[in-house]
């Protein structure tokens, strides 16, 4: 088998396995094997997130109800709805004062629906950011400091998620609040890998229980306490009287209408029915994959290549899959240009090396770290050269994968693609593939 032809066919089916992702294409499927009652009519439609765009468009289409009846919160830069649909654009992956109007513009568009009229929720991965309301004596830039200093410290996406909703009158519950006595509905796209879904979008309609001086103490793990606020500290240590630090009366049910095994079933679906390795036997490794990635990325090239070369003699190769989250800390020093995906393909592929094969690690919503870049395709043949392996490890050091990667022709571009429901990595190894001469 020749990769770089493997490498093309890849690339051509990437398109049609985002559609096959689509908030649209998802909501459908999941109402088709799950329907609403015939006479269920929303009052309408909340939509927040990645995918509040597509979602909010293919919600109104299903019920059906006019644009006026809809309100899309969404990131800047990510697909909006059609222009007759209301939507405002927010702050990600930090919140800023967008956020703080974008919480005043729910509170309003809530109070317009009639108290015995149902609401449509449809939350994706990346709301959290974008609707804002701390609990005083917290401002928003403490708020902001304490999620930016987590996120450089490479605290999980879970940790993030409990700062927040502790902090805040929306999250952990209090968008149920906000809509009660009203019935509602919650479809999910979810992207936190196992069974964290309900923290999307740090909860806002799901009851959670609250333990500051616990959380507090995991923060710890990351940063020091002094760093941290003494209004968020005096929060979390249970010194605020405040209610929304209580839990919420009741619970909301969540209906996930896609996730991480979406990106399994869609990769065999499109990939796999590729001629050149529609043979080859399929391993899948985890749909909850996490942790830092250059590590996972070493950890998995040393499980594919124990497998691959345990083996019978001249095996035919194999795929191996995963999906889920990692995430990169940042040490402090020069960063480059980069993300989650890059550096799990990049450090795979370098890790991998010299067994034949091909990497693909895709980011499902089209855009990731601050690299412009959906992921890369990455055959271990490139790093045949020893400056090569060197020059990749270089970039992995500095965060600057997606350079490396630009550079060598290596990258994968879609553009924000409106979905959200976490990462593929797809590995394919081969004996077939040809050995390139390093230039």
């Amino acid at each position: 088998m020749e990769e770089d032809r493997l490498r093309r066919r890849i690339i051509e089916k990437i398109p049609e396995f985002m559609a096959d992702i689509a908030p649209g294409i998802l909501l459908r499927r999941h109402l088709k094997d799950h329907p609403l009652p015939e006479s269920f009519l929303p009052g309408g439609i909340l939509s927040m997130g990645k995918a509040a765009g597509p979602l909010t468009e293919a919600l109104a289409e299903i019920f059906p109800l006019s644009s006026a009846q809809t309100l899309s919160i969404l990131p800047e830069g990510y697909p909006r709805p059609s222009l007759d649909f209301p939507f405002f654009e927010g702050a990600h992956p930090l919140p800023d004062r967008r956020s703080l109007e974008a919480f005043d513009r729910i509170q309003h568009f809530i109070h317009g629906i009639p108290p015995s009229s149902p609401v449509v929720i449809a939350l994706s991965g990346g709301s959290s950011s974008l609707i804002a309301s701390p609990i005083p004596p917290v401002t928003l830039e403490e708020k902001t400091l304490v999620s930016r200093q987590l996120m450089e410290a490479g605290a999980p996406i879970e940790t993030l998620n409990s700062l927040r909703l502790h902090l805040s009158q929306f999250k952990g519950g209090g968008l149920a609040r906000m809509l009660s006595p009203r019935p509602h509905v919650t479809f999910v796209l979810s992207d936190i890998p196992g069974a964290g879904v309900s923290l999307v979008g740090s909860a806002p309609m799901t009851p959670v229980h609250r333990d500051g001086p616990r959380l507090l103490e995991e923060l710890g793990l990351f940063l020091p306490l002094e760093k941290i606020p003494s209004s968020v500290r005096n929060i979390l240590l249970g010194r605020s009287q405040d209610p929304f630090l209580t839990d919420p009366l009741s619970d909301s049910p969540l209906r996930v209408i896609g996730s991480s095994t979406s990106l399994i079933r869609s990769m065999n679906s499109h990939f796999m029915g590729i001629p050149e390795i529609s043979d080859l036997p399929l391993h899948l490794l985890t749909d909850e994959l996490c942790g830092e990635s250059r590590e996972a990325g070493r950890i998995l090239a040393s499980l594919i290549a124990w497998e691959a070369r345990s083996s019978p003699k001249d095996p035919t190769g194999g795929i191996w899959a995963a999906s889920g989250e990692t995430t990169v800390s940042l040490t402090g020093g020069p960063t480059g240009k980069g993300g989650r995906t890059l550096e799990l393909g990049l450090s795979l592929a370098i890790s991998l090396f010299p067994l034949p094969a091909l990497v693909l690690s895709l980011a499902s919503d089209g855009f990731d770290g601050n690299s412009g870049l959906a992921g890369a395709l990455v055959p271990t043949s490139f790093f045949s050269s020893p400056q090569r392996r060197i020059e990749g490890q270089l970039a992995l050091r500095h965060h600057d994968s997606g350079r490396f990667l630009e550079e060598n022709g290596l990258e994968i571009r879609t553009g924000p693609s409106g979905t959200n429901v976490n990462d593929l990595l797809m590995v394919v190894v081969s004996p077939r593939f040809s050995q390139r001469t390093p230039s």
